[in-house]
């Protein structure tokens, strides 16, 4: 068996890794490249491996840094199954289609500003290489055995991060024995607003396991409703903005759970709240079609069962055209508006920060992971200029970060995670990780006495006994 690391190592985004085992050539998810244009087109447009001669890809979760690039594999050659969840595979016809949709959007509008200097790009791809790949899906229930040959067989687990998320359990024959490949996508926490806590597995040989927050202790969930009611309560004073950069899947659902929880309790006014992605309010669709069957907590569906909708109140509104989202830039504060992407790399995000990022009335609040390269991530370092679609503004607007809505496992979840495996496995991969925060957690856990650990780069490749 070999294993090689083709992205997602020594960085959170482009998670890709390419094992082959007893004939097999297999990819553990197919994700986008995001951060610093020019580096991440290249390594998006550029597989370390043939497309035409994978014969399976197994995809842990819907987010665009897992998923995106799988229009790109089709459409260099890859024409076999897609196996996830089936609500991964349900969320992946929205994700991507939109994806498609945002990156012909937004390089037409930076062709058109930077038209007189003579710059262009191109999107990665359209619609119809989205439509193409959605053809491939095809959803595989928590536990299914899924037979890929006589000797590899797969499942999924729930992983605890998103909606559909699962961890992926390769198992193979191997002349010397029975060995378990377990790959955690994104893990979630132990205790999240949502999400039931991951599974774990046990009798794993080889772990490939994120390492996002593997230098970091998240607050208590406990805080959420008390640090937003801060923001919204300062924003309300100052007749202000809220700016949300969210991903659509999942965060948008949490915060719009919390603020409807605030406003319930009479805990704050009603001020308007904005959700400014046609695709989450399709993906909120899915959360209530899903929220009875899926991995919730058992807290969330009793209140959901008690008190009704918990993506809806009074003075909600989806925005579905760009016409209406157009028309908040001229609407005055208070109010909050959520909009996709939620490292500000693409959408309607970037509009509102540029025609609001000036004024200090304005509160950018990010509420999750910011790449290394990404705008999110200027803007969380506390950048006092920034560009926007190639034009520069100053930062006067507020910056606020929450990580408390984080639905990844923190340095302390990861550990229990680790140190629960048992017997411990034969090697354990650190990837979809900072530099910084991957060495951290390494050093964290070989002081437990946690060895035969690996920090991949881009590239490696290591032989599976």
């Amino acid at each position: 068996m070999k294993l090689t690391f083709c992205g997602g190592v020594g960085e959170v985004t482009g998670s890709r890794h390419w094992l082959r085992a007893e004939g097999l050539s297999l990819l553990l998810d197919c994700g986008l490249f995001q951060g610093h244009r020019g580096e991440s087109l290249d390594k998006n447009r550029r597989f370390l491996f043939k497309p035409g001669e994978l014969d399976a890809v197994l995809l842990s979760h819907a987010h665009i840094d897992h998923s995106g690039a799988l229009p790109l594999l089709a459409k260099q050659g890859y024409g076999k199954k897609i196996l996830c969840t089936p609500a991964t595979a349900e969320l992946c016809q929205l994700m991507l289609l939109d994806s498609a949709h945002l990156q012909e959007h937004d390089a037409a509008f930076f062709n058109k500003i930077h038209a007189k200097r003579g710059l262009s790009i191109a999107p990665l791809y359209g619609e119809a290489e989205a439509k193409a790949c959605l053809g491939l899906f095809e959803g595989r229930a928590f536990g299914e055995t899924i037979a890929l040959s006589d000797r590899v067989r797969a499942r999924f687990q729930p992983a605890g991060h998103v909606l559909g998320s699962a961890m992926t359990h390769v198992e193979v024959d191997t002349a010397r024995g029975r060995r378990r490949i377990v790959f955690t996508g994104d893990l979630g926490r132990r205790r999240g607003l949502m999400m039931d806590p991951p599974h774990v597995p046990s009798n794993v040989d080889y772990l490939l396991i994120e390492s996002t927050y593997g230098d970091r202790v998240h607050d208590p969930v406990s805080l959420v409703e008390g640090q937003l009611k801060d923001v919204i309560d300062r924003a309300v004073a100052q007749q202000g903005k809220i700016l949300i950069p969210s991903f659509a899947l999942e965060r948008t659902q949490e915060i719009v759970f919390v603020i409807e929880k605030l406003r319930r309790h009479g805990h704050i006014p009603p001020v308007p709240v904005y959700i400014d992605s046609p695709m989450a309010v399709s993906i909120t669709d899915l959360f209530n079609k899903y929220k009875d069957g899926f991995s919730f907590a058992p807290e969330f569906k009793a209140y959901a069962a008690k008190e009704g909708d918990p993506f809806g109140f009074e003075s909600l509104r989806y925005v579905r055209t760009s016409e209406e989202s157009k028309r908040l830039n001229d609407l005055p504060g208070p109010m909050i508006i959520l909009s996709a992407s939620g490292m500000c790399e693409g959408g309607r995000i970037l509009h509102h920060l540029r025609n609001n990022i000036d004024k200090d009335s304005t509160t950018i609040l990010i509420v999750g992971y910011q790449a290394e390269g990404t705008l999110g991530r200027r803007l969380a370092d506390g950048a006092k200029k920034v560009k926007i679609f190639g034009l520069e503004h100053e930062v006067w607007a507020r910056v606020e970060v929450m990580h408390t809505f984080s639905a990844h496992a923190d340095k302390v979840d990861l550990t229990w995670f680790i140190q629960s495996l048992q017997p411990r496995p034969r090697r354990i991969f650190l990837v979809h990780g900072d530099p910084r925060d991957r060495q951290a957690l390494a050093a964290h856990l070989k002081a437990l006495g946690v060895e035969r650990l690996e920090l991949p780069e881009y590239g490696d490749e290591f032989e599976l006994d």
